[in-house]
């Protein structure tokens, strides 16, 4: 069997891996050598599967509807596992059928949950999205919030009005997050209420479902009558697609 060169992503680096013998029988030897090979210690899981790997589409459906089994057993492992080992079969669905968000909701469940997506936006790019994205915010927060209050006009006002909320005492991380990105937003020349949607618990439930059916994107929060969140969520093409109780 003539040799295969292939390339493996570990971390933020590429690595050239030959295999002298040929690509291996299955996924897990293939796996196993990846990782003794590479001394990693940690899991990593493996994108593009093949039906030489016995990866077919029958394989990779049934692999899908176990996992909607597997919902109801609330079984956080065995789901996580087979997420990682259906990636091929949930990305042949979106790039190649072009399914809408719905479809998919319907199809995935188990995507549309926060966790969940960490591991796919991490499968695809190697990078941790949350930790990432919160680091860097909170890196960027002190000179951004400069900026905004050094800002003129109208602007500058509506920064410095959404800023006197941080003038309190035992303001929390997740409250200055907030406070910046709706800033940056409106610094961008943004309208910010049109990704930000906010409700108070007196609203009706019709009324609120109505609403965020129509929006493409955005993401709401529902507060009760001391200002407390208490349901904060993401609307995607008129679908909810994740929902935090708080």
């Amino acid at each position: 069997m003539d040799p295969v060169v292939v390339k493996v992503i570990i971390d933020h680096r590429s690595e050239k891996l030959t295999l002298p013998s040929g690509m291996p029988d299955t996924v897990d030897q293939l796996h196993k050598t990846v990782k003794d090979t590479f001394k990693l210690d940690e899991e990593f899981t493996l994108h593009y599967l093949d039906e030489d790997f016995g990866e077919s589409t029958e394989h990779q459906e049934q692999q899908r509807l176990r996992i909607l089994s597997e919902l109801k057993k609330k079984d956080s492992t065995t789901i996580k596992e087979l997420m990682a080992s259906t990636f091929v079969h949930r990305r042949h669905d979106v790039v190649s059928l072009h399914l809408s968000v719905q479809e998919i909701k319907e199809r995935w469940p188990a995507l549309f949950d926060v966790s969940h997506v960490n591991a796919e936006f991490q499968r695809i790019t190697t990078v941790n999205l949350e930790a990432k994205f919160m680091s860097m915010l909170d890196l960027y927060s002190p000179k951004l919030l400069s900026i905004f209050q050094a800002k003129k006009g109208a602007a500058g006002e509506r920064h410095r009005a959404e800023m006197n909320t941080l003038l309190q005492s035992g303001i929390s991380i997740q409250k200055t997050r907030e406070v910046v990105i709706r800033c940056l937003i409106d610094h961008l020349g943004e309208d910010v209420s049109a990704l930000i949607k906010n409700f108070e618990n007196v609203d009706s439930a019709v009324n609120v479902e109505e609403e965020l059916a129509a929006q493409v994107m955005a993401v709401y929060l529902v507060r009760n009558e001391s200002g407390q969140v208490d349901d904060v969520g993401i609307v995607i093409e008129g679908s909810t697609v994740i929902q935090l109780k708080e």
